[in-house]
């Protein structure tokens, strides 16, 4: 048993290090990673505005404030807070942000990419180091 958390005296061998330096990133590489983490965004955005519905529309926290606003400005008004905030007004508005958040977070990224490159010439890149331990 003693054996078991006996160490070795034999020497540990050394830590490799490699340095390597970033100097440009392919445009239409960030794009095509720019527009999957956009598409992924945009289905979770999608998803979650639909949960979100769901459950503030099955705890009737639409008609109780929709109450209270009624009875705020009195019955009147016209304004009906189910009526706005109906499913497919949800899922319309969520669909229309996540497709301008595809479109925008798209061209961003190529932006970016060009901005790394022209600051990189400048510059000479972004140092990284790795080791194998």
């Amino acid at each position: 048993m003693a054996k078991l958390f006996k160490r070795s005296s034999a020497p540990k061998e050394p830590v490799k290090q490699v340095r390597l330096k970033l100097r440009s990133i392919e445009v239409m590489s960030a794009v095509k990673v720019g527009f999957m983490v956009s598409i992924a965004l945009a289905i979770s955005t999608i998803v979650g505005s639909i949960l979100l519905w769901a459950v503030l529309a099955s705890s009737g926290i639409f008609s109780s404030v929709g109450g209270l606003l009624s009875s705020i400005f009195g019955e009147g008004s016209g304004f009906s807070l189910e009526n706005e905030f109906s499913f497919g007004n949800v899922v319309g508005t969520a669909t229309t942000i996540s497709l301008l958040n595809i479109v925008f977070t798209t061209a961003l990224s190529a932006i970016w990419a060009v901005l790394f490159n022209l600051i990189s010439k400048i510059v000479g890149g972004v140092s990284v180091t790795f080791t194998n331990n």
